[in-house]
């Protein structure tokens, strides 16, 4: 197909790092483990939305969330369990990154917090992204449309310019609306599929 994409803008959790806290939600809520339905619970809380757009610290956001959700468990316990959330690059994720043509611009535009980020960087996913984009630092989170603006700003691209791919639904719905090549890419597989409709790759 004809491919006009000249960057990639990939969301990080759940695309190409293993970040999970499902687990220890659904236990202390008492609930299934349905992701969606926790994360949506999870954005709801004023005390995230306000952490992972850089406005209150991890001591004020712990004791935020343990309000907000009415969690069985102290603020410092939640704290410790979130900062292992991120766990390690899922199976496929570097090798990816290394194989995109050097002559595709590639980014990151994640919703994130400062000590999440740390952890992701160890990974070593970053390594690959001219630019990274991070609600904490830029301030709006996705599906926003000002976080797009932001990425699109700072890559110098069109929407349609740039690939997008993410694990969540209403980030890409959100994308494909501002004119964003946005596809749903649940792991490094999946987002080797979409690059390889696209001709980027050099194997699929």
């Amino acid at each position: 197909m004809a491919n006009t994409i000249k960057g990639i803008l990939f969301d990080v959790g759940g695309v190409l790092v293993a970040l999970d806290g499902v687990p220890s939600l659904a236990g202390w809520l008492g609930i299934e483990p349905h992701h969606e339905t926790l994360h949506a619970r999870w954005m709801a809380a004023p005390s995230v939305v306000a952490h992972e757009t850089g406005r209150i610290g991890p001591e004020q956001f712990a004791a935020g969330v343990v309000a907000d959700l009415e969690l069985p468990v102290t603020a410092d316990v939640f704290l410790q369990d979130f900062c292992s959330w991120p766990k390690r690059a899922l199976p496929g994720a570097l090798e990816l990154l290394e194989e995109i043509p050097r002559t595709y611009r590639v980014a990151a535009l994640s919703n994130t917090s400062a000590v999440h980020w740390d952890r992701i960087k160890a990974t070593g996913v970053v390594t690959r992204f001219e630019q990274v984009y991070l609600s904490h630092q830029i301030g709006y989170l996705k599906p926003a449309k000002e976080a797009f603006l932001v990425a699109l700003r700072g890559m110098a691209l069109s929407p349609s310019e740039v690939l997008f791919l993410d694990d969540g639904q209403g980030n890409v719905d959100a994308a494909s609306a501002l004119g964003l090549q946005a596809h749903l890419a649940k792991g490094p597989q999946q987002a080797r599929a979409v690059l390889a409709h696209y001709g980027m790759m050099t194997s699929s």
